[in-house]
């Protein structure tokens, strides 16, 4: 077979050479190298002198066109194409361009990874990602906001595009496999990032730390309430306690630097979301369970003062969803907002398998039914009760009725 001619790059890389191509001899990876996603000779070597480099562009008015693969502290990668000049090159004596040719960055030597800008293309494109939430402004501005502020804070940007990847798990099933695995892995990283970044909230960074909180806390729900594994209701319970966890430093995040969060470009957001958290509850939908806390011998007074708030924010929650509150996505609010409000107590009440506490998360299977058509929710409302229906036993069925009833009969509401 003949071999495609070419002049000969005495100064190649090893790895252009075994393949008898020409090499560019770009440093710190060659053009070729870096469009393959091989590991250039070169990136293991020294920086060529800036002599060298000029002579390496023929013509001095030709332009030299490196692609580094930039990635971030954070590890996603972004492409840069850099047009360079000889005498842009020449002039770079500054101690800053100094300092980048002396110092050699190896986090710059990684391959350009196509499936990240999948997820973030995904994350521009489609609105209904962030569906289960409070809706304000245009989506484009909004995320647009988000990515600025994830490549000042890498762990933000990791997150978002963690989220991106579970939404196109659920959307293409036949790949979810492989989305599922790159959700995990930058969800993964973004948390590591943001641990090693933490400082302490300020006016600077309160921003993006409470959305990367409030954007993970959105990914473990998603994960929680899709959980099926063997055991029902016993692993359910491990899998829902960490989620709630982690909503509860959402809400101590968010308290913590609130007058600053109120100055910032989430002041609208969360103003709606105080204004809708502090209704007070109006229907009756949990008059039932509230007769169960109050009688109750086996809650103490503290226990029972938890159960009772957390039945008013669920309350809110069905007054919601009668209300048909579609303005600014308040109708299923409540679904992410309940994991983040509800008191300490209940949660060990959850550990604890407490039967009034499993009738009351019953109740909130309920308004997850009413949600049933959000790609976070899904069947997870049916499941659960159908779980806390079995744990319990039949000796419950009578305080277990009316959310049976409602998600039997397609949540008409026999009252």
């Amino acid at each position: 077979m003949l071999r495609r001619s070419h002049k000969k790059s005495w100064g190649g890389c090893l790895q252009c050479k075994r393949r008898h191509v020409k090499c560019d001899e770009s440093r710190p990876s060659c053009v070729l190298c870096s469009m393959s996603g091989r590991d250039c000779s070169f990136s293991s070597q020294s920086q060529p002198s800036l002599d060298r480099l000029s002579a390496s562009s023929g013509s001095p008015h030709e332009p030299i066109i490196r692609i580094h693969n930039n990635r971030s502290q954070s590890g996603i990668a972004i492409p840069d194409i850099t047009p360079f000049t000889a005498s842009s090159i020449s002039n770079s004596g500054s101690p800053e361009g100094l300092s980048a040719n002396n110092h050699h960055d190896p986090t710059l030597d990684e391959t350009v990874n196509p499936m990240h800008m999948e997820l973030l293309m995904h994350l521009l494109l489609e609105k209904e990602m962030f569906s289960l939430g409070i809706k304000v402004g245009d989506y484009s501005s909004n995320i647009t906001i988000a990515l600025k502020l994830g490549l000042k804070s890498p762990y933000l940007l990791h997150q978002l595009l963690a989220f991106s990847a579970r939404h196109l798990a659920f959307l293409h099933p036949y790949r979810s496999a492989s989305y599922l695995h790159q959700a995990v892995t930058l969800q993964t990283c973004a948390v590591s990032l943001f641990n090693a970044a933490w400082t302490d909230f300020d006016q600077s960074n309160c921003v993006e730390v409470l959305l990367f909180s409030s954007i993970l806390g959105h990914h473990l729900l998603t994960d929680t309430l899709a959980k099926r594994d063997e055991g029902g209701l016993v692993p359910f319970i491990t899998h829902y306690i960490q989620c709630v966890e982690v909503h509860r430093g959402i809400y101590t995040i968010a308290r913590t630097v609130w007058p600053s969060l109120m100055d910032s470009e989430l002041g609208p957001i969360l103003s709606l979301t105080a204004e809708f958290t502090s209704r007070l509850p109006k229907g009756s939908h949990c008059q039932q369970i509230r007769e169960l806390v109050d009688c109750s011998d086996g809650l103490g007074k503290e226990a029972k003062t938890a159960c009772q708030i957390a039945i008013d924010y669920l309350q809110v929650g069905f007054d919601a969803v009668v209300a048909d509150e579609e303005t600014h996505g308040v109708r299923h609010q409540m679904i992410f907002s309940w994991t983040l409000l509800v008191p300490p107590e209940l949660t060990d009440l959850f550990a604890a398998k407490q039967p009034e506490a499993l009738v009351l998360l019953a109740y909130y299977a309920v308004l997850l039914h009413h949600g049933r058509n959000m790609w976070q929710v899904g069947d997870s409302g049916a499941y659960i009760l159908g779980i806390v229906v079995e744990y319990l036993g039949p000796e419950w069925d009578r305080w277990l009725k009316y959310p049976h009833e409602m998600v039997a009969s397609g949540l008409e509401d026999p009252t």
